[in-house]
């Protein structure tokens, strides 16, 4: 007796519970333990009561998302529409404001600020008084306004204050009659103290960290027309000292504006300013329509001032976004640790054991579900068809499950078998039965109601920030509330699809690994019957892991039985997605995508034009200086091992123009710093105005190196700019018109002074050209005589092709004689210098014009020489750069090719076929999804590769031919491959109907 005790200890296998993170223990642990506390302080009462708190928040979100926007700023038809009703409340005449800034013993920024405001009140308005708005916080501080004293006419004045969340409404109106209306002219003085106006910034112009004052007089509102206006600010001279540059004012109302750079003046007797006291100031005297704009500018060096801590308000604003996404993260954290501890299957006995029975009251489709086997689910149900005596077709039956067998385990069955898992009706007959359940409680609902609602707020919030630009760049709403959504989801997933095992499911579950080792010790899936039921159990508790072997296994049992090794003929059924069709969707897509994302974030490969930066007036305080004249000299060396050296000094006399800009004027240059894939070693060296030093920033900029001063000082009027910069390989490898015998390259040395679409002032857009222009270049005695060709470059030629391999006409050195100087204003020269000539092209305005066309191209010199001269082109690198500029060209070419023959294998296939009518198979699929996917890509990459091409290139006419031969590639796809009819519609039989324990007869391809 208890040597059976022994053995059947023995054959126990212990099932231990699973081991779960530590992480996930404690937050379950904690969702049971809240759950738990809910239960005994409320129960249906509560649970409604949560609801009710997670819909009033849902009723929130749905507000901000369809409700009025809050705080919504004006329109500019509403600023402009308000000039027509300037009459209908006062006006305010003159609006006098000065503010006395002081350093407070701990650092801190205070500002005493006093406004006399001249209020004209027409007949026949009901105006008691005027209305103040002012703010209480600005860039992250607390303004605080405080010390308050308010009198009108000289009397003091009735205030009526109401505060928001970031502004200060004061109604002010005379103390002795308060409620009577108010006529004429009227004077409202206002005191009151500011505090930390400043705050940190970095400066435009240097790039500096800088604690800047910019500051709107007027307040978040000003709904008045004035007509006149006086600014005066008073600094003492130890903060005077301490601005970076001159203060700015200007006055703007919507796309109107005016300002100047200030400068210091005394300040009145009667102010009270102390000793020493510097004093800027800006006034108006036109009438401006209401809604307007007058700010004061001041940049102070770093840590002129001590700074506050941010306020509660600005905290929230900067970071309130993250507040609903930070909740959602913590509850998809809970939610999974729901699911993987709290709603984890229920315990059956700490083992089971082999089991050769299948159990009691349990079909094979339901014993797939309880073990969770989509991949095998199939198969088990045709095995399970076939099983026991007296099946009536059973031959056929047996091919059916050896079609099965074929597919089960593979990845193009993979979709096909989870839909046909999840659509069964035991996937729901599990609850029905007993063996899983749905968790229910207050977590569940908090999972379920949570995302629901704070998606719908984070939304809404989209929607409010949209209407605040400076609010909306803080918070980056699209990112928050895509990222929200999709945290919500995942939420939602975990707690709708939670369906652990009862205690019943559980002994199931059991009892089918029992059957899996027990087919696994007798190898049942070798030596078995298809008409033994314990098979289809089997195999639904072999390992998932090796489904396509056992697929296999029981594929050689059905073959064996049946003495035909094709049994399985035919077991890729229409919606069968094999290796081929698998890859075919998946090149379309990424092709698909591929082009999308090349045209969204790669340049246009054939652009009209250089469009170099330094020209288009985007950079700050380059737009309104003007180029008096322009002169480059550049001096080549050549070193002991051949390689050049190209040395360039360029004088520059500019015109800064600070009227016209609130910017700190700017120099910006810009040069070629690669030609033909070679790198030409470009390097600034010095930049200097008036012969000092001056800050300046290169960096890159495509093929090109720019150059930008980072001036601090506001500078006007003319001033001369010396820049030095030097080419440490100025020769690269070049196709060139003329080449030595023997060679399909020369050694091409191209220097550009001014880069094409230079305007008549090198830059800057003015109508009075620089003059003169000067550009030469120093060739050492070692290398004259020997350039193939060398000259000015002056303009395009008319061929693409040789304005892409630098072939632009130039003119010799020396072509333009000197005594036609007076007709063309252009004179050429030589000069001969120690160690090497020097050439001089000297260009000199005649009647608002240069000779040559000179500003549609590159304004500089070429000199081609045979190749080997120098030592560093790359030949190499040249063809390389040929191949890539070549490569957008031929990949539009290649997949308009493409296109246009899968649209002929649908001909053809249609043809043989005898119909247009197709059914579900690689060949539909090649062309639905392939065809089509490589024709919008060939339109797509042609519509980015010719958006910006010159008119006259030759690239166009491939180009457009290969998108025309992906439409009607296309259009052959669409119309030649339509969707097989089902076939109650062809007139064909039907097969009957069979019930679902039944596998269905499968269509062969």
């Amino acid at each position: 007796m208890a040597g059976d005790i022994d053995d059947a200890a023995d054959d126990r296998i212990p099932d231990p519970r699973p081991q779960h993170t530590p992480l996930w223990s404690i937050l379950s642990r904690w969702l049971l333990a809240l759950e738990a506390w809910l239960r005994s302080h409320g129960g249906t009462r509560l649970r409604r009561g949560l609801a009710a708190f997670w819909a009033v928040v849902a009723l929130a979100g749905g507000v901000l998302l369809f409700g009025p926007v809050i705080n919504e700023p004006m329109s500019l038809d509403d600023i402009t529409g308000s000039a027509s009703s300037a009459t209908d409340t006062w006006i305010a005449r003159d609006f006098d404001v000065d503010y006395t800034v002081e350093r407070t013993d701990e650092g801190r920024l205070e500002a005493d600020v006093v406004e006399t405001i001249g209020a004209f009140f027409p007949d026949g308005v009901a105006e008691t008084g005027i209305v103040r708005v002012l703010p209480t916080q600005y860039e992250g501080h607390a303004l605080d306004p405080s010390d308050l004293e308010v009198t009108v006419d000289g009397e003091p004045a009735t205030v009526d204050r109401s505060e928001s969340s970031d502004q200060l409404t004061l109604t002010l109106s005379p103390g002795t009659s308060a409620t009577a209306p108010l006529t004429g002219d009227h004077e409202f003085v206002l005191r009151y103290r500011l505090h930390d106006l400043a705050y940190t910034d970095v400066d435009e112009a240097t790039g500096a960290s800088v604690d800047l004052l910019a500051w709107d007089v007027f307040g978040p509102s000003w709904p008045q027309a004035f007509s006149g206006l006086d600014v005066s600010v008073t600094l003492p001279a130890e903060l005077d000292d301490a601005l970076v540059r001159q203060p700015r004012g200007a006055l703007a109302w919507t796309l109107l504006s005016a300002g100047e750079w200030l400068t210091p003046e005394d300040p009145p007797a009667d102010a009270g300013a102390p000793p020493g006291a510097i004093t800027y100031g800006f006034t108006n005297d036109q009438n401006i329509p209401p809604y307007a704009s007058a700010r004061f500018t001041m940049v102070f060096e770093s840590g002129t001032f001590v700074m506050p801590p941010p306020t509660a308000l600005f905290i929230v604003q900067s970071f309130g976004p993250l507040l609903p996404l930070l909740f959602l993260a913590v509850t998809l954290l809970l939610a999974l640790a729901a699911r993987a501890v709290a709603w984890s299957d229920a315990r059956g006995r700490p083992w089971f054991v082999a089991q050769s029975e299948p159990p009691r009251g349990v079909s094979v489709r339901a014993a797939a579900q309880v073990l969770r086997t989509p991949r095998t689910f199939e198969l088990a149900t045709a095995l399970d068809a076939v099983s026991g005596k007296g099946r009536p077709d059973r031959t056929a039956r047996l091919r059916a499950a050896a079609r099965a067998a074929r597919r089960t385990g593979r990845l193009g069955d993979r979709l096909r078998a989870t839909l046909g898992y999840l659509s069964a009706s035991e996937y729901g007959g599990q609850l029905r039965e007993g063996l899983r359940r749905i968790p229910t409680g207050f977590v569940r609902d908090f999972f379920i109601a949570a995302p629901l609602a704070l998606t719908l707020v984070q939304w809404g919030l989209v929607r409010q920030l949209s209407h605040q630009e400076p609010l909306a760049v803080v918070w980056w709403p699209a990112a928050f509330v895509l990222l929200s959504s999709a945290i919500s989801l995942i939420v939602l997933a975990v707690a709708l699809s939670a369906r652990p095992l009862t205690r019943k499911g559980a002994l199931v579950r059991q009892h089918l690994l029992g059957i899996g080792v027990y087919a696994e010790r007798t190898q049942l899936l070798d030596r078995a019957t298809t008409r033994d039921p314990l098979l289809a159990y089997a195999v639904v508790a072999s390992d998932q892991g090796a489904a396509r072997g056992t697929g296999r296994r029981v594929l050689d049992l059905i073959e064996g039985e049946l003495g035909d090794d094709t049994a399985s003929r035919g077991w890729r059924s229409s919606d069968f997605l094999s290796a081929p069709r698998i890859l075919v969707r998946v090149v379309a897509v990424v092709l698909f995508g591929a082009s999308v994302t090349a045209a969204a974030v790669l340049p246009n490969p054939y652009p009209r034009s250089l469009d170099p930066v330094a020209y288009s007036g985007d950079l700050p305080g380059t737009s309104f200086n003007e180029v008096r004249s322009f002169e480059a000299d550049a001096v080549l060396a050549l070193d002991d091992d051949r390689r050049a050296r190209l040395t360039v000094t360029e004088r520059i006399v500019v015109d800064f123009a600070t009227e016209s800009t609130s910017q700190v004027p700017q120099v910006a240059r810009q040069w070629p710093a690669r030609a033909d894939g070679q790198e030409l070693g470009l390097s600034v060296t010095s930049v200097t105005i008036d012969g000092t030093d001056a800050p300046y920033r290169a960096s890159r900029e495509g093929d090109t190196e720019l150059m930008t001063t980072m001036l601090g000082e506001v500078l006007t009027g003319e001033h001369e700019v010396v820049v030095s910069y030097e080419l440490a390989s100025p020769v690269v490898a070049a196709t060139g018109a003329r080449v030595a015998e023997g060679s399909d390259t020369v050694d091409r040395l191209r220097w550009a002074a001014l880069l094409e679409d230079w305007e008549s002032s090198a830059g800057w857009p003015y109508d009075e050209a620089p003059s003169p222009v000067t550009v030469s270049i120093t060739i050492p005695d070692a290398l004259a005589g020997s350039a193939l060709a060398a000259g000015w470059i002056t303009e395009d030629t008319d061929s693409s092709d040789s304005a892409r391999l630098w072939e632009e006409t130039v003119v010799p050195f020396g072509r333009v004689a000197t005594d036609a100087a007076d007709d063309t204003g252009s004179t050429d020269s030589r000069d001969e210098v120690a160690g090497g000539t020097r050439y001089v092209l000297d260009l000199r305005e005649n009647d608002n014009s240069f000779p040559f066309e000179l500003r549609i191209a590159d304004l500089g010199a070429m000199l081609d020489y045979p190749a080997g001269t120098f030592a560093g082109p790359d030949p190499d690198a040249l063809a390389w750069q040929k191949v890539r500029d070549a490569f957008p060209l031929a990949l539009v070419v290649a997949l308009g090719v493409l296109a246009l023959a899968i649209g002929a294998v649908s001909a053809l296939v249609a043809r043989r076929r005898g119909s247009r009518r197709a059914p579900p198979g690689f060949v539909r699929d090649l062309v639905w999804w392939l065809g089509s996917s490589t024709a919008v890509s060939t339109v797509w990459l042609f519509v980015w590769a010719s958006s910006d091409m010159p008119d006259d290139w030759p690239e166009f006419p491939p180009l457009a031919l290969a998108a025309l031969a992906a439409v009607v590639g296309a259009a052959a796809c669409w119309s030649l491959t339509l969707r097989e009819r089902p076939a109650a519609a062809t007139g064909r039989k039907v097969p009957r109907r069979i019930d679902a324990r039944r596998p269905p007869r499968d269509r062969v391809e």
